[in-house]
């Protein structure tokens, strides 16, 4: 089996934000339990599959990671600038109860 963008992402979240990720369960669709001491009760619904996160990791790219990162991959730079929206989009909307998802090529949590 293949490591997707999103499995990249969760491998990354996990190791450097200390985030809790389960699934995919039935749906398809992760879960995270928590992110940087943060507890989700109920966990977030990271609301995207497999192949969406795919083309938003290139739209990040295009719309700014290469230009940060221009030294790596296109892939890998769309994974570090989803990294980063990922927690200012966490640490900017309060109280996270819902779900994480992607809109214009960034992922927003509410």
């Amino acid at each position: 089996m293949s490591t997707t963008y999103l499995d990249q992402f969760v491998r990354a979240i996990e190791a450097g934000d200390r985030a809790v990720v389960v699934g995919p369960d039935d749906s398809g669709h992760r879960a995270l339990l928590g992110y940087q001491g943060e507890h989700y009760d109920p966990p977030l619904v990271l609301d995207f599959s497999d192949e969406q996160f795919e083309a938003a990791v290139y739209a990040t790219a295009r719309s700014g990671g290469s230009s940060l990162w221009p030294d790596v991959p296109e892939p890998e730079a769309g994974i570090r600038l989803m990294l980063v929206h990922l927690e200012e989009s966490l640490m900017s909307t309060k109280p996270v109860s819902r779900r994480i998802y992607i809109a214009e090529g960034q992922l927003q949590a509410e």
